[in-house]
């Protein structure tokens, strides 16, 4: 923009030169001139408020990136080995979705959704129509639903018992 200011600058050094400024038309070609030169000087601010901007979108986008990437990273699974979790995949979306164990053993009724696309993954009422038919435990083998399901409620009639 400096450019810009610079050749209205030299604008105004011709008509000085020229001594314009004694006829109508002298008149005129420096009220253009001074408003060429506010609107150089407007158009200067508005680049570097523009070139601030853009520096703060970008930090604004930096921080949401390690945002993302420290709460939301879909690559990996949150699961951890010592943690007693369970892993079941979407039937919708396909995507692992992770739970706590201590789910399969609540008593009251509790819905796990797919965070993608919203499905139901799990509910831990006794109907086993809604459930997918697998759920991938941390060995990542198969294992029916039903059968985890008859092995929680075994598990809580055994503590029931203690």
């Amino acid at each position: 923009m400096k450019d810009l200011q610079q050749q209205v600058a030299y604008l105004q050094g011709l008509a000085e030169g020229i001594e314009v400024e004694n006829s109508k038309e002298g008149k005129l070609i420096l009220e253009m001139l001074g408003v060429l030169e506010e609107m150089a000087e407007r158009i200067a601010c508005l680049s570097d408020d523009q070139a601030d901007i853009e520096d703060y979108l970008e930090s604004i986008d930096s921080d949401l990136t390690d945002l993302e990437e420290d709460f939301y990273n879909e690559d990996e699974c949150e699961c951890d080995e010592d943690d007693d979790y369970v892993e079941v995949e979407c039937p919708e979306c396909h995507e692992g979705v992770c739970f706590d164990s201590d789910i399969l053993y609540d008593d009251d009724i509790i819905e796990v959704t797919c965070p993608n696309c919203g499905a139901v993954v799990f509910c831990n009422d006794d109907s086993d129509d809604d459930f997918p038919n697998d759920i991938d435990d941390d060995e990542d083998d198969i294992v029916d639903i039903k059968e985890v399901k008859k092995e929680a409620k075994k598990t809580k009639k055994d503590k029931k018992e203690d």
